[in-house]
């Protein structure tokens, strides 16, 4: 488990640092919303951690578009039918989850990085009835991820630490391109760098 934290929490991370450097306004929101909520990077209060509302709407739309789990395996416990699909009791069923949400048939402007979706008072009821239900990252249900709530409060945490203390000069790929997916325990992005330089 801790293994399995460590490493989707760190992939989380990349993936948003990606994809806010290739969204300036979006950067640009999060760094303003960091420096004025947080006073002290080094030591964030939790009143202050729940006031990152769009540092949370980041990572979750992240989390849509580049889930690091975007394959989960299930065992059936007793036989069912799916649609017209008959399915026998312990087989192992392999779920996609990120079909549905970077659909435009489910999402508009599904490929698109707008963490604005996530935040209700920009967009009223979508989080509950559009969003929340398509891009599920830690699973559902009775088997959803133990850990999310922390996984969330980490990368809170570390966007603090990140866009209190630097400023970013650049996030960079080998060949300048949007970073590549590798799947191996996580999916992760290959080849990224950045450079900081620290604010004084």
């Amino acid at each position: 488990m801790l293994l399995a934290g460590e490493d989707t929490t760190a992939n989380t991370l990349a993936w948003m640092i990606h994809l806010l450097w290739r969204h300036p306004q979006a950067l640009t929101r999060a760094i303003d919303e960091v420096r004025r909520v947080v006073n002290d990077v080094a030591s964030p209060t939790f009143d202050e951690l729940e006031q990152l509302s769009y540092i949370d709407a980041c990572a979750h739309e992240t989390m849509r578009l580049k889930p690091v789990a975007p394959i989960i395996l299930l065992e059936t416990l007793h036989a069912m039918t799916i649609g017209d699909v008959q399915v026998p009791a312990g087989l192992t069923i392999s779920s996609l989850m990120r079909s549905d949400s970077v659909s435009d048939s489910c999402l508009v402007r599904a490929a698109a990085f707008e963490p604005e979706r996530w935040l209700a008072e920009a967009n009223p009821g979508a989080v509950a009835n559009v969003v929340k239900h398509i891009s599920m990252p830690f699973g559902a249900g009775p088997r959803i991820c133990p850990g999310r709530c922390l996984a969330l409060l980490e990368m809170k945490v570390a966007m603090a630490a990140l866009l209190g203390n630097f400023d970013i000069e650049s996030v960079d790929t080998p060949d300048g391109r949007e970073a590549r997916e590798r799947l191996a325990f996580t999916m992760m992005p290959v080849g990224l760098s950045m450079r900081l330089r620290r604010r004084v």
